[in-house]
């Protein structure tokens, strides 16, 4: 991710959106970060992948509920949460491709 100055953007702004087009640009303001400018499409891309973790959670929600009416449980050790872990990084990366 670009980083820029406020003044830079203010003093550059063509140059700045055109960064924007292609990557996202953090602002910084005192050599502290105040904003990250994205582009439409990339902001687009983050609603779908939200809506689609919406729906994914929602549904493992309703799964689980399911499960455990069931009887069908896992003991939730750090086995488990390690398991998990490793299949939401996974996840995130298909996600971002």
């Amino acid at each position: 991710m670009k980083t820029i100055s406020a003044k830079e953007a203010k003093n550059a702004f063509g140059s700045f959106l055109d960064s924007a087009q292609r990557e996202p640009v953090m602002i910084t303001k005192r050599e502290r970060p105040i904003g990250i400018f994205f582009s439409m499409h990339d902001v687009e891309a983050l609603i779908q992948v939200s809506e689609a973790f919406k729906k994914d959670i929602h549904n493992g929600i309703i799964s689980g509920i399911a499960d455990a009416e069931a009887g069908r449980v896992t003991e939730c050790n750090q086995e488990h949460i390690n398991d998990l872990k490793t299949k939401l990084r996974a996840r995130l990366a298909v996600a971002a491709s």
